[in-house]
């Protein structure tokens, strides 16, 4: 698909030409945005918390294209999502150095074990 097919193409309505209806309009994209980091860390703080249970997997995620800087009053929610990816990704960090780990101490009891594995065997006792 063409790059120009993924361009959002809006159109100015009578709407926004009222006094701070623009302004208004960044702050919704900002709020969005922020919206969409959250539901990403709070799906990836469950995922830590029971990683057994079935999570729907998200969409992927896109970086918004955001006109203008951060509004004040969202700063810090930004912050504080922030602090919480910090968190979540040195948490990931973690289980997935541990499975490393394990996974290298499996192919070392492969190896001294010459890679045999024996079928489990089942006896139907009540025949």
């Amino acid at each position: 698909m063409s790059t120009t097919a993924h361009r959002r193409i809006t159109r100015l309505t009578s709407d926004d030409l009222q006094p701070g209806a623009l302004d208004a309009r960044h702050h919704l994209h900002w709020e969005t945005a922020l919206d969409r980091l959250e539901l990403e860390v709070i799906y990836v703080e469950r995922l830590l918390v029971d990683p057994e249970s079935d999570h729907e997997a998200l969409d992927p995620w896109d970086e918004p294209q955001l006109a203008g800087p951060i509004p004040d009053d969202l700063v810090e929610r930004a912050v504080e999502i922030r602090a919480r990816q910090e968190r979540a990704e040195r948490a990931l960090a973690h289980v997935v150095d541990r499975t490393r780990r394990q996974h290298q101490f499996a192919a070392r009891v492969d190896r001294a074990t010459g890679g045999r594995s024996v079928p489990s065997l089942y006896l139907d006792v009540d025949a």
